[in-house]
């Protein structure tokens, strides 16, 4: 049997300063069979430059877009040239850690059942020290766990060809921020979801990252299209139905985070009330005292 191959999709804009040490933590895998495939958001930085001896030595392919169309469409744009067995999406300014991808072919060739899992991930700063650790919840019900959170995101996921062949980021620019989240459920509806219990990537923490950038202001409208759009699925009705308060009140936790930064602290607390008032089991949740506490600090 071939060894499994891994295609890592890394859409970029304006990422000229940065990109280079996230190819580097590819580039260091202990597991060599893979392709990265960088697609350049029509940045108006040097990253064509600085990636060209990259392209000419076949160590990435580059494929750069004539405008700017978000990340959704550069994400899809590296699904329709991967080749790989599984697809893992990296953004480029994260790091993957060098057992990554040799965990999760060990994975994959002990689970060949599994179609879709991901491993752990961790929040870092530029030397890569580690800022936080991120609580995952079980997957005994992979229904509500994504319905509490995007525990998944987009980074240190595993999708096989079956899957990744047929799926597409929605490219309405309104879902920025969450279009990742909306196609773990159409994948979580139809497939058992694995895990490899180990931290093997890293998100970079810089005051550049999207969502320090307002890629937030449209969650009262991603709330509604989600929850919309499972009421009218029959599939993700099946699966993720019971749980749309639980839904509904993460999106209320999230507008609640983005109250606070705007310094709106009373309206951050009424987004609180109001996600409390749709799932009372929150008050068991460690998120629900980190946004509380978080609100409530000088």
């Amino acid at each position: 049997m071939l060894p499994i191959r891994f295609s890592v999709v890394i859409p970029t804009y304006n990422r000229a300063t940065l990109i280079l040490e996230t190819l580097e933590s590819v580039f260091l895998q202990r597991y060599r069979n893979f392709e990265i495939i960088v697609v350049d958001n029509h940045s108006s930085d040097n990253t064509e430059e600085v990636l060209s001896p990259l392209v000419q030595t076949g160590r990435i392919r580059y494929i750069r877009h004539d405008q700017n169309y978000e990340r959704s469409k550069s994400r899809n744009t590296g699904l329709q040239h991967a080749t790989g067995d599984y697809v893992t999406f990296l953004d480029s300014d994260d790091f993957l850690y060098p057992d990554c991808l040799q965990d999760a072919a060990a994975y994959a060739t002990a689970h060949p059942d599994i179609k879709v899992f991901h491993n752990k991930y961790e929040l870092v700063n530029d030397r890569r020290e580690v800022v936080y650790r991120f609580r995952f919840p079980s997957l005994n019900n992979q229904y509500k766990a994504l319905a509490t959170g995007n525990f998944l995101s987009c980074i240190g996921g595993f999708i096989h060809r079956d899957i990744y062949s047929n799926i597409r980021f929605n490219e309405d620019p309104r879902m920025i921020g969450s279009e990742d989240y909306e196609i773990w459920f159409d994948i979580l509806a139809q497939h058992k979801v694995g895990r490899i219990d180990k931290i093997n990537a890293g998100i970079r923490e810089h005051p550049a990252r999207s969502v320090h950038t307002g890629v937030y202001d449209n969650i009262a409208y991603q709330k509604a299209y989600l929850i919309e759009k499972i009421k009218k699925n029959q599939v993700l009705f099946s699966s993720f139905g019971r749980y749309l308060s639980v839904l509904e009140s993460s999106f209320l936790l999230q507008q609640a985070i983005v109250a606070n930064q705007l310094k709106n602290k009373t309206g951050a607390l009424g987004f609180v009330r109001e996600a409390l008032m749709k799932n009372t089991a929150l008050i068991f949740s460690y998120r629900f005292y980190g946004v509380i506490y978080n609100i409530l600090k000088p």
